[in-house]
């Protein structure tokens, strides 16, 4: 069973994270490829 997205966000920082939420409460099955984990260096503060 090949699995299909309406979108694919590269990358899970501060905005690609962003982007998938809006995507995903807009209805469309998201698919997220970070190659880290979500958030890390997203921000030097």
């Amino acid at each position: 069973m090949n699995p299909s997205y309406d979108a694919i966000v590269i990358g899970a920082g501060v905005i690609g994270a962003s982007v998938a939420h809006n995507l995903s409460q807009r209805g469309l099955k998201v698919l997220i490829l970070e190659r880290q984990s979500v958030a890390v260096g997203a921000t030097g503060a």
